[in-house]
């Protein structure tokens, strides 16, 4: 039961739902609206026989126009969307890269290029360039003629992504796909919670999913340069969590993502001071979460893996998940409502199929 607990209280500290509907500039991640939002925006190379586009993903504001182009085409094709498009749920990409540019765990160190040294951001090259590459080859983003610049061996083009990093490839082909052609999946069918779960929360976290399991071997080698131990454990504490989190397949609009960051994210990379998470700098919330996290047995997760994922694998049983969430920092005794009740359900009903890919 302490396992579970510390799993819940972990989620409480990452699922948070935002209550504001607030386009305001400083909603949305740095230099956001100046960054490029089309390719043909980003800078036009002539050489003797072709013209081409050159994104260089390693600078912070190309690949940031690639997030944005990313929400600006997709926008259109979620009816649940505002017209600000801050209710796209690609926004979670995009607003983590954020964060991350503005804790310098990209190690920028003051400038807009990204380091190949850094570990946070050679991970976050396989949640930007593989669903941007994913997206052209669907036939979202217009096929003009670009060239994405290559560092060591990061693939630059869908080819070479479909040989490096193949599951994540098929998982964003697929998620853009079924966001194309929706009628698969809601065809006579209501805009509810639960067509949004399970026609585009669930692909949309599939693809995220693959991506960050893909890349963790692929960037292993950079996890020697992260300032401390420290640091690492949060990295990749993160990393397979995420995991437990996307079972409940909670909104990732703009501002459940960005509520979420300020209250629970450290603001800054680790040392190994932080280690008994009671930093003065940090607000409770956020010393609250690294304590979990910093102190979590990893040897319970596939113990917990296997328990949350009985919960949740009906959609009443993410829905008691997240009422969990919701009240655990208020109510223990009644959180522990909701887990009897959520108990019951997986007892009762019987767990959807697997998504047919």
């Amino acid at each position: 039961m302490l396992a579970i607990s510390t799993i819940f209280l972990l989620f409480l500290c990452t699922n948070t739902n935002a209550h504001t509907n607030d386009d305001r500039p400083n909603f949305y991640p740095p230099l956001w609206h100046l960054v490029p939002s089309s390719i043909d925006e980003f800078p036009l190379i002539n050489e003797s026989v072709v013209q081409y586009r050159l994104i260089d993903p390693w600078f912070y504001p190309h690949r940031l126009g690639l997030f944005k182009i990313l929400v600006n085409v997709t926008t259109p094709y979620m009816p649940f969307c505002s017209s600000s498009n801050a209710s796209n749920i690609l926004f979670a990409l995009p607003s983590q890269f954020g964060w991350l540019f503005s804790s310098n765990r990209l190690f920028t160190n003051g400038t807009m290029y990204m380091s190949t040294d850094s570990w946070w951001a050679s991970a976050n090259y396989y949640l930007s360039v593989v669903p941007f590459l994913a997206a052209v080859d669907v036939g979202l983003i217009e096929k003009a003629t670009f060239r994405i610049i290559q560092q060591e061996n990061f693939c630059s083009n869908s080819a070479q992504c479909f040989q490096q990093i193949p599951n994540a490839m098929n998982q964003w082909h697929l998620f853009f796909r079924r966001l194309r052609h929706p009628e698969s999946c809601t065809a006579k069918k209501k805009l509810t919670p639960r067509t949004i779960d399970e026609c585009y929360l669930e692909p949309i976290w599939s693809a995220y999913k693959m991506s960050i399991y893909d890349s963790l071997p692929l960037v292993e080698s950079k996890l020697q340069y992260l300032p401390s131990e420290v640091e690492k454990m949060f990295g990749l504490g993160w990393a397979r969590l995420l995991h437990l989190i996307s079972m409940t397949r909670k909104n990732t609009n703009l501002y459940e993502t960005l509520k979420n960051q300020r209250k629970f994210l450290p603001f800054r990379m680790l040392t190994s001071l932080d280690r008994a998470a009671d930093s003065n700098d940090f607000p409770d919330s956020v010393n609250h979460s690294l304590k979990i996290l910093l102190t979590l047995r990893f040897d319970w997760l596939s113990f917990i893996e296997y328990f949350w994922q009985k919960l949740t694998c009906t959609y009443e049983g993410r829905v008691y998940a997240q009422q969990i969430l919701e009240v655990m920092s208020v109510s223990k005794l009644l959180a522990f409502h909701y887990l009897v009740k959520a108990s019951i359900n997986a007892l009762i009903e019987k767990c959807e199929s697997v998504p047919h890919v």
